[in-house]
């Protein structure tokens, strides 16, 4: 039996970034409750301002971006919040890996992806990322790929969110990322039998 492999995201570059908590997390809950399946958390900190000019010869960190997607099943991305929008080095990496270079061509079209994410904020006006999942989800079907919808995962306070160990202080949040990551393998399955 094959093993269903997904490539994780951190939509941050800060090394002790939420996001990154939340997706090493993910990662761990993956390896204890989902069957067949891991999840690699890919390095895409090399990728450079994304310049037209280069396409035709790409720099090898995009090269290697490219095919680490290309070479996984499905996308998981924890991305934080940023004026109401997702981060700029995450929307250029996406840019660049969006582009036909190098021999992978598309990497994103007909992938199933999920998106998760967290934020430090609290109170009213805190989405927990939601505001910028809701801009990246835009991106990502306009770029044909196939979105996880439910259960979504917003983490506001995310600076009390974490236990010393990883693991989130709520736990209704890890049982609804072992769901996000159910349906993100059932749906990636289905694609890879149906891609049309």
């Amino acid at each position: 039996m094959s093993v269903f492999k997904i490539a994780g995201i951190c939509g941050s570059l800060r090394k002790d970034s939420f996001n990154k908590k939340l997706l090493l997390r993910t990662q761990q809950l993956c390896s204890e409750h989902i069957k067949g399946a891991t999840i690699e958390i890919i390095d895409w900190s090399q990728v450079p301002i994304y310049n037209q000019d280069l396409e035709s010869n790409p720099p090898q960190s995009v090269l290697d971006f490219k095919n680490s997607l290309a070479d996984h099943d499905a996308i998981i991305i924890s991305t934080p919040e940023y004026n109401y929008s997702i981060p700029g080095p995450l929307k250029n990496a996406i840019d660049w890996a969006s582009r036909p270079v190098g021999d992978r061509g598309q990497v994103f079209a007909g992938k199933a992806v999920a998106i998760i994410g967290s934020g430090p904020g609290s109170g009213p006006g805190s989405s927990g990322s939601g505001r910028a999942q809701f801009v990246l989800r835009k991106s990502l079907v306009f770029l044909d790929m196939v979105p996880v919808n439910k259960p979504l995962i917003t983490i506001t306070d995310a600076g009390h969110a974490f236990n010393e160990d990883g693991s989130l202080v709520n736990k209704h949040f890890e049982n609804n990322i072992i769901k996000v990551l159910q349906n993100l393998v059932k749906l990636g399955k289905q694609l890879k039998i149906d891609p049309e």
